[in-house]
C-alpha cells in the first residue's frame, strides 16, 4: 500500500513541476526557443538535485523524483505519442511505412555499433559498450512531435517519415533492450540467430497491435453517437488510448508504442476534432511532467571533468550517428538532402529509453557513476540541441 506521505509528496512535486515548467515554456518561446525546452530547464533548476533539495518539509525535499511522480511522467509519455498518432492515418502510415522502417532500423543500427566501438576503443569492456551502444540507439519521439506541434508541422511529409521512424526505432531499442537484459542476467552473448528471432517477435507483436486496434476500434465507435451523452467520445478516446498501451505491456512493448497505435486508429474518427481538443486539454497537464522529469533526473554534481570528456565524445557520436542512420537513409529515400538533414535533426533526441537502459546498467553494477552520468548528460544535451536545430532547419527553408 502507498503511504500518504508518499502520495502527498508526489503530488506537491507534480503540481510545482507543471508551474515551473509552464513558466519556463513561456519564457522560453517569448525569446525565440522552442518551448519544451523550459519544460526541460524546469526540471533541471527546480528538480532534486538542483533548487529542490534547498527546501525540505518532513525530511523530504520540495521536490522529488517518487513512484508518484515517474507514473504522472509516463501517462504524460503515453498522451504525447497518443496526439501524434491523432495526426496519423493508417493509410498514411502504410505510405510511409517502407521509408519509415529503413530509416528507423538504421538510426538503430548505426548509433548503436558507434557507440559501442567508442566505449570498446576508451578501454571499457564489452558489457559497459553493449549499455552505452543500446543507450544511443534510443529516439524521444516525444521532444520531436512537441516542436513539430509547435511548428504547425505535424502534417509534413517529412514530419510524417519521422514520427513513423521514431516508433520503428523505439520498437526495435525494445528489442535491443531485451538482449541488453539477457547478457546481464546470464552474463552470456546470445548467437545471432537468437537475436533476429527476438527482433521479428518484437515487431511482428507491434504490427499485430497496431492492424488490430486500427480495424477494431473504428467500428466500436460507430456506435457511441446513440448514448447522446457529453463526454463520450471522449472517456473512449481515453479507453482506447490506455487500452492499448497496456496491451502493449502485455505483449513485452513499450507502452508508447501502443499509444500511438491508438491514436492512429482514431485519426479517421468522425469525432477526431473532439477528440484532439480533449486531448490537448489533458496534455497541458502531462505533458510538461514528462519533459520537467526528464531534466530532474540529471544530478550536475556528479559530473567531474574526466566525465566531461567522455561526455564530449557520446555528444559528438550520439548526434552524428542519428544524422548518418536517419539523415543520410532519408535524403537517399526522399531525394531530397533538406528532408534528410529536417529527419536526421528530428531523430537526434534521446530521452526516456535512454535513461532506463543507463538507470539499468548503473543499478545492475554493469556501469559506474562516469558513464552514468555521461549518459544522462548526452540524453539531456542531445534532447536540448534537436529542438532547436530542427526548428532552425524549418525556418529557414520557409525564407
Amino acid at each position: 500500500m502507498v503511504s500518504e506521505e508518499l502520495v502527498l509528496s508526489g503530488v506537491l512535486s507534480v503540481s510545482l513541476l507543471v508551474f515551473f515548467a509552464k513558466i519556463l515554456a513561456g519564457v522560453f518561446s517569448r525569446i525565440g526557443i522552442p518551448a519544451v525546452l523550459g519544460e526541460l530547464f524546469a526540471g533541471i533548476v527546480f528538480g532534486p538535485y538542483a533548487l529542490g533539495s534547498l527546501i525540505q518539509i518532513a525530511g523530504h525535499n520540495l521536490i522529488e523524483i517518487n513512484e508518484i511522480v515517474l507514473v504522472f511522467s509516463q501517462v504524460g509519455a503515453i498522451l504525447i505519442l497518443f496526439a501524434a498518432g491523432l495526426e496519423m492515418t493508417f493509410a498514411e502510415f502504410r505510405a510511409a511505412g517502407l521509408r519509415s522502417f529503413i530509416v528507423g532500423g538504421l538510426g538503430v543500427v548505426v548509433p548503436f555499433f558507434s557507440g559501442y566501438y567508442l566505449t570498446v576503443s576508451l578501454g571499457y569492456s564489452f558489457a559497459p559498450a553493449l549499455i552505452v551502444g543500446a543507450a544511443l540507439t534510443a529516439t524521444s519521439i516525444a521532444i520531436t512531435v512537441k516542436v513539430l506541434e509547435e511548428l504547425g508541422k505535424l502534417n509534413d511529409p517529412d514530419a510524417k517519415v519521422m514520427i513513423n521512424a521514431a516508433v520503428v526505432d523505439d520498437v526495435l531499442g525494445l528489442a535491443v533492450l531485451s538482449v541488453v537484459v539477457s547478457v546481464i542476467e546470464r552474463g552470456a552473448v546470445p548467437g545471432l540467430s537468437d537475436i533476429a528471432v527476438k527482433l521479428a517477435t518484437i515487431l511482428a507483436l507491434w504490427f499485430t497491435l497496431l492492424i488490430g486496434v486500427v480495424f477494431t476500434v473504428p467500428r466500436f465507435l460507430r456506435f457511441l453517437p446513440r448514448w447522446r451523452v457529453e463526454g463520450t467520445e471522449e472517456a473512449a478516446a481515453t479507453v482506447t488510448c490506455f487500452g492499448s498501451a497496456s496491451l502493449a505491456v502485455v505483449l513485452g512493448l513499450s507502452p508508447i508504442v501502443g499509444a500511438y497505435a491508438a491514436g492512429m486508429a482514431l485519426a479517421g474518427s468522425h469525432a477526431l476534432t473532439a477528440i484532439r481538443k480533449y486531448v490537448e486539454k489533458i496534455n497541458l497537464i502531462f505533458a510538461p511532467i514528462f519533459f520537467a522529469v526528464i531534466g530532474a533526473s540529471l544530478n550536475l554534481g556528479s559530473i567531474t571533468p574526466p566525465v566531461l570528456v567522455l561526455l564530449g565524445m557520446l555528444l559528438v557520436v550520439a548526434v552524428l550517428s542519428k544524422l548518418v542512420g536517419c539523415g543520410l537513409s532519408a535524403a537517399v529515400l526522399t531525394k531530397s538532402r533538406k528532408s534528410g538533414w529536417k529527419i536526421g535533426l528530428g531523430m537526434t533526441s534521446r530521452g526516456e529509453v535512454g535513461l532506463v537502459i543507463a538507470g539499468l546498467g548503473l543499478t545492475s553494477g554493469v556501469i559506474g557513476q562516469d558513464i552514468y552520468a555521461a549518459l544522462i548528460g548526452t540524453v539531456i544535451l542531445t534532447t536540448i540541441l534537436s529542438p532547436i536545430l530542427l526548428k532552425s532547419a524549418y525556418k529557414r527553408e520557409v525564407q
